[in-house]
């Protein structure tokens, strides 16, 4: 016994340590690129886009993500007390909810996507129907920005697909962040459960014995 508690803890293996500590860096570096990536995007037309929405559309969009990600730390405290909670033993856990958050808006950002390519192609069969045979990459540089249809539902469309993800990235990335300052190991909660197992069967043992006691009694009497 003495010489199992004299043996030191195995420490965290250096390569896991490595991979958190860059995997935490690349998360905090994405919000940041994703945040200015309208700008190249736009520039080197990897979305189809109107060319008369092509400048406000990466400017208002890179403007955006950048307050989001400003928003987001600046109430980081207050996201701090929703991502975690402590209970009545000390321990600190994540909140269920915290795991989907993000999942929802990549979920939401891939609708945007679709729902963008969508009005952009109802738009161009606007002018099919009014009889423009030309080109699409010719429509989308001609067409002046008083004639372009579903204009707004484009705009809302683009901006929205690119905010909800930025917005997954600082939240996955906040939460590491805020896991740091807190000083709270993934060992720790990933033991929660099983934890909270051993209380309950302690909690239950009791429980149990009093009817064994009466079934005995009964059965002497």
């Amino acid at each position: 016994m003495t010489s199992a508690a004299s043996q030191p803890e195995p420490q965290q293996p250096v390569r896991l340590a490595a991979f958190a500590k860059f995997f935490k860096a690349y998360m905090g570096t994405a919000s940041v690129v994703t945040a200015s990536l309208p700008i190249p995007v736009a520039a080197l037309h990897l979305i189809p886009t109107y060319a008369a929405q092509e400048k406000f559309l990466s400017t208002y969009t890179s403007l955006f993500c950048f307050l989001m990600l400003a928003y987001l730390f600046y109430v980081r405290h207050w996201l701090g007390r929703l991502i975690f909670t402590e209970h009545r033993d000390g321990h600190v856990v994540l909140r269920s909810f915290v795991a989907f958050v993000p999942l929802v808006l990549i979920v939401s950002s891939l609708g945007l996507v679709a729902l963008y390519h969508y009005y952009l192609t109802q738009s161009l069969q606007v002018f099919t129907s009014q009889g423009v045979m030309n080109s699409t990459t010719d429509i989308l540089k001609s067409v002046d920005y008083r004639e372009i249809p579903y204009s707004l539902q484009l705009t809302a469309c683009y901006l929205g697909m690119f905010l909800t993800a930025e917005s997954a990235f600082i939240l996955m990335a906040l939460r590491e962040y805020l896991q740091d300052v807190l000083k709270i190991v993934d060992a720790s909660l990933l033991r929660v459960h099983r934890t909270r197992r051993k209380k309950d069967e302690v909690v239950l043992a009791p429980m149990q014995e009093p009817e064994k006691v009466r079934h005995v009694s009964g059965g002497s009497a």
